[in-house]
């Protein structure tokens, strides 16, 4: 299965947290083809004073199920110091899964596609750049939905070197 995972951290060594969870992922059998730039971008939707969020977008290819690789995202996050005292709280590192080619999946636990995809500049600019010519599970090209979107919220990006 291929599909694409968003991660962001705006705590402590944000970019480093990138790259741990990176490796953890391939690690654990999940096999990283592509990484977007990190993006600096403005936290959205929080209740309170946030850091800037780093942000990327990696396409990727695993043998886990759907529910076994949210699993796995989970575990990362809490090796890796995530605490979820609140809705929106800052965090060492969040993985999402934000598409799995030709796989849906709606659940309790687990929307795939992301609910939340098409409105959030800081998964869509980062996918757009390794995958300009997806089109998304709801028919619009990814390039559509980027240039509806606006970057405001993006404060700057680079590439990291991730082994």
């Amino acid at each position: 299965m291929r599909g694409y995972l968003s991660l962001g951290s705006n705590l402590g060594d944000r970019e480093a947290y990138l790259d741990q969870a990176m490796n953890a992922l391939g690690a654990c059998g999940v096999h990283i083809i592509k990484t977007s730039s990190v993006y600096e971008t403005k936290p959205c939707d929080v209740p309170d004073r946030q850091e800037n969020y780093y942000n990327l977008v990696v396409y990727v290819e695993t043998e886990l199920y759907p529910a076994d690789l949210l699993a796995l995202c989970q575990v990362i996050e809490k090796d890796l110091g995530r605490q979820r005292p609140y809705v929106h709280s800052p965090r060492t590192i969040d993985i999402d899964i934000v598409y799995l080619e030709g796989i849906t999946v709606s659940t309790d636990t687990l929307s795939v596609p992301h609910p939340a995809l098409e409105e959030r500049s800081f998964v869509v600019y980062p996918l757009c750049e390794i995958a300009p010519d997806i089109v998304l599970p709801s028919g619009r090209p990814i390039i559509e939905v980027k240039n509806t979107l606006g970057d405001d919220d993006i404060v700057r990006m680079w590439k990291i070197d991730h082994g």
